[in-house]
């Protein structure tokens, strides 16, 4: 660390010195333009302007590799940490079913395309801008996602939709997708400080999002035990009083994960009001999520076996949406 002084000017303008072995290495003469990005804080941000695009990153992965597995994850790997260009790139014709799995893992990553394809090899690029992405619309539409799938599982147990269950799992994948999106946009604002300047995000902001990113995933998870119960025992015969805890329990879980990621978007504007509520809507929930727990254990051991996955994947969701809010708020030594 350099500690320099700052040199006042007229007009209040302030001046310091760059260091030298900065200014070389960044080319940095007479008449070069400099950004200089204000975090709202304490901190600025300077690099070299230029209107140039940055030249793409490239990775190679060879192919055949001892596991497919590797392989894939080797593409995963990639994309999360920013390469534009992934080539998989064959010592020998790739086998069809190989060739197939490849694609199937390209196709599952938002933005990745396949721009070249021949008998030895396969050439995908990110192809969106990452400037016009924005992580807290990501981050919200997974958040809506994920509230949707549970409450359809539940709609689907109501009207004995089979159907609605199933779909309300397979949105799972549309998660997963906009999870790695976001990991990726988050990775590389952390190793682009022009990117995280853009987003207006600090180390401590990025870090947020991938903790908020991971906790929403595993709500979205969650949500795929509850359909899949609920198809599961579909043809039961649940008497009223649990379907309708239920529906209840899950309306409170929507008001809790929605003040959550609302607290955790608003670095701005945060404000004691939305902790309070979530506050009181947890200690509502607590007790709904109890009396439920109660109505299981007074039923036949059997009904318990079957609902149980349900009220269980509940607890999760709930415990994942205060560890969001506690991104915003120290929520864990007011409600635990």
């Amino acid at each position: 660390m350099e500690l320099r002084k700052v040199q006042e000017m007229g007009g209040g303008t302030a001046l310091v010195s760059l260091p030298k072995e900065w200014v070389r290495r960044n080319n940095v003469g007479r008449g070069t333009v400099l950004s200089v990005d204000d975090h709202s804080g304490d901190t600025l941000t300077i690099y070299p302007f230029s209107g140039e695009k940055a030249a793409a990153k490239e990775i190679l992965i060879d192919y055949p590799p001892e596991y497919l597995e590797n392989l894939i994850n080797g593409i995963t790997g990639g994309y999360l940490l920013g390469y534009d260009i992934i080539k998989i790139q064959g010592k020998r014709r790739m086998r069809f079913e190989d060739r197939e799995k490849i694609k199937k893992s390209i196709r599952q990553l938002v933005g990745l395309e396949i721009l070249e394809e021949d008998a030895k090899s396969i050439t995908a690029q990110f192809l969106l801008e990452s400037t016009i992405l924005e992580p807290e619309k990501i981050l919200r539409r997974m958040h809506m996602i994920v509230r949707e799938m549970y409450k359809d599982a539940l709609t689907a147990l109501l009207e004995k939709d089979e159907h609605l269950g199933r779909v309300a799992a397979e949105r799972d994948e549309e998660v997963n997708r906009l999870y790695f999106l976001l990991v990726r946009l988050i990775r590389s604002s952390v190793m682009d400080a022009k990117l995280a300047a853009k987003f207006h995000l600090t180390a401590i902001n990025c870090l947020d999002y991938r903790v908020a990113a991971n906790l929403l995933e595993s709500v979205g998870d969650a949500a795929v035990e509850i359909a899949k119960s609920v198809v599961s025992i579909m043809n039961l015969d649940i008497d009223k009083e649990i379907t309708t805890s239920f529906v209840d329990v899950s309306d409170s879980l929507e008001r809790i994960q929605d003040l959550a990621v609302t607290s955790f978007t608003s670095f701005v504007s945060r404000s004691d009001e939305g902790a309070r509520k979530l506050v009181d809507e947890h200690r509502e929930l607590t007790k709904k999520l109890q009396q439920l727990e109660d109505m299981f254990l007074s039923r036949s051991s059997e009904m318990v076996r079957q609902v149980w996955g349900i009220l269980s994947a509940f607890y999760k969701i709930s415990e994942s949406s205060i560890d969001i809010a506690d991104l915003a708020f120290p929520m864990h030594p007011i409600i635990r």
